[in-house]
């Protein structure tokens, strides 16, 4: 007897069922037999073990496993409870909760995620970064694709009058923070902080709204004259009383309506994992890239005594690199032909950093920086080798100040903690233990491991 392509899956089809079936009846005799009565209890039983026959059986009807399937189906109605007829969701919250405490567990003990939001460890791992576009700005699709590898936002400006390019200065600062709700917040929906940018084009304004963490003033200057700093720019006072801010002149061009004078994504900062595991048996050592919160830093500073030259002021995360273990002395010595030889120093002196009377060793970002700072001494050249500025003088290593990282066996030392120094590989643009002192051990909460995003040549294990 030849069975047709439609009986052969119908009974596929049966089996399936009555597969998923005896899971479930399985599933609530384990979960329940100890509150059934004795004879609830047996029938389960005996329903179960008969469909499970029967699906075991090599040739068996469609009618008997039919049979079988309600057996098991009148036993579970009278004894499974929520387990039946409820099981989609019941079986979904079960499989989000028991999700929810696996994850919770492995970001608790083993891994945790972290975004890296500024550049102050840049180029060991980067912050947000723009990329610029001179021309041709991408269509839809491909900010799709850049969305998706790199996690990049697109942001534009289109004349909308023509005339000159200004940046409007607000208070005296080139932008001003403010509350984003949706759809700007975070997730589209959580209320977050953005800075505001305000541009002027033929007397209309034009703004651009970034993340706070992203510093555009660099792009700005870079972009529109070649140069680190806004403030070197031409400040111009508005004339019309209705524009009294001062304002920056950001470039010569004229631009018509419909121009887009401005084009660039934001891309977003290194994904990585950070090792939570290692730190409960052993030590944090010099040369790791940390992760800790910022809590107590300033009240374990203010109880050491340590005179710092900022606050930090709220809890957050920060990553950075541990230059100083307790006990160790830390100095910043500046070469002498820095101070001759024309260096610029508008962003701080560049210096050497020694540890316990030795040059600090056990990291490439301490060799790269050590470099750097060597070159600056024997050329007034502001050329980077490496990416790395080079360490620079200041705060609490200002140039032959001998900092000391407090040890709690210290007598000196009221808070009986060990505490730790951490600085940013990017020293020209890291608020770091120069200004806020030092970080208490309790709040380290592990060493960078892995980055898993963006997929761009630093995806893998940190350094």
């Amino acid at each position: 007897m030849t069975v047709s392509i439609d009986e052969r899956k119908a009974n596929r089809r049966e089996r399936k069922g009555a597969k998923e079936l005896l899971r479930i009846g399985l599933k609530v005799w384990f979960y329940r037999k100890d509150r059934l009565a004795p004879i609830e209890e047996r029938a389960l039983k005996i329903a179960n073990q008969g469909l499970r026959d029967a699906l075991r059986a090599k040739k068996l009807s469609s009618q008997e496993l039919e049979k079988k399937a309600r057996i098991l189906d009148d036993a579970l109605r009278k004894s499974g409870s929520h387990y039946y007829h409820k099981k989609n969701w019941v079986e979904n919250v079960e499989m989000l909760l028991v999700a929810a405490i696996v994850i919770l567990g492995i970001r608790s003990f083993f891994v945790q995620p972290f975004i890296i939001p500024t550049n102050s460890m840049y180029p060991s791992f980067y912050g947000m970064t723009p990329h610029v576009y001179e021309e041709d700005p991408p269509n839809f699709l491909e900010r799709g694709v850049d969305k998706i590898l790199l996690g990049a936002s697109h942001y534009r400006m289109e004349a909308e009058s023509s005339g000159t390019l200004y940046l409007v200065l607000q208070n005296g600062s080139s932008h001003r923070y403010v509350r984003a709700n949706f759809p700007n917040g975070r997730f589209f929906i959580i209320p977050t902080m953005i800075r505001e940018y305000v541009f002027e084009i033929g007397g209309k304004e034009h703004t651009i709204k970034v993340p706070a963490e992203f510093d555009m003033d660099e792009l700005l200057s870079k972009k529109f004259a070649g140069i680190e700093n806004l403030r070197d720019l031409p400040m111009v006072i508005a004339q019309d009383e209705s524009l009294t801010r001062g304002r920056l002149k950001l470039s010569e061009k004229k631009f018509s309506k419909g121009d887009i004078p401005l084009a660039f994504d934001v891309l977003l900062g290194d994904a990585l994992f950070v090792d939570r595991m290692s730190y409960n048996f052993i030590t944090p050592i010099v040369g790791d890239p940390i992760v800790f919160r910022t809590a107590s830093i300033d009240r374990f500073n203010y109880e050491l005594g340590t005179k710092t030259f900022s606050q930090i002021g709220e809890d957050k995360y920060y990553i950075k690199r541990l230059v100083g273990e307790p006990g160790d002395k830390l100095e910043m010595r500046v070469p002498d032909a820095i101070f001759t030889n024309g260096t610029d120093v508008r962003k701080g002196v560049p210096g050497i950093l020694y540890r316990n009377d030795q040059p600090i060793d056990g990291s490439n970002a301490f060799n790269e920086n050590r470099k750097q700072t060597e070159f600056f001494a024997k050329s007034a050249k502001h050329l980077l080798l490496a990416g790395y500025p080079g360490y620079r003088a200041d705060g609490l290593l200002a140039n032959r100040s001998i900092l000391n990282v407090p040890n709690k066996n210290d007598p000196k030392n009221a808070t009986g903690t060990n505490g730790y120094f951490a600085m940013g590989d990017n020293s020209t643009n890291s608020l770091d233990g120069r200004a806020w002192g030092f970080v208490p051990e309790h709040e380290i909460v592990g060493r960078a491991l892995f980055v898993y995003y963006p997929f761009t040549k630093r995806w893998g294990p940190s350094n």
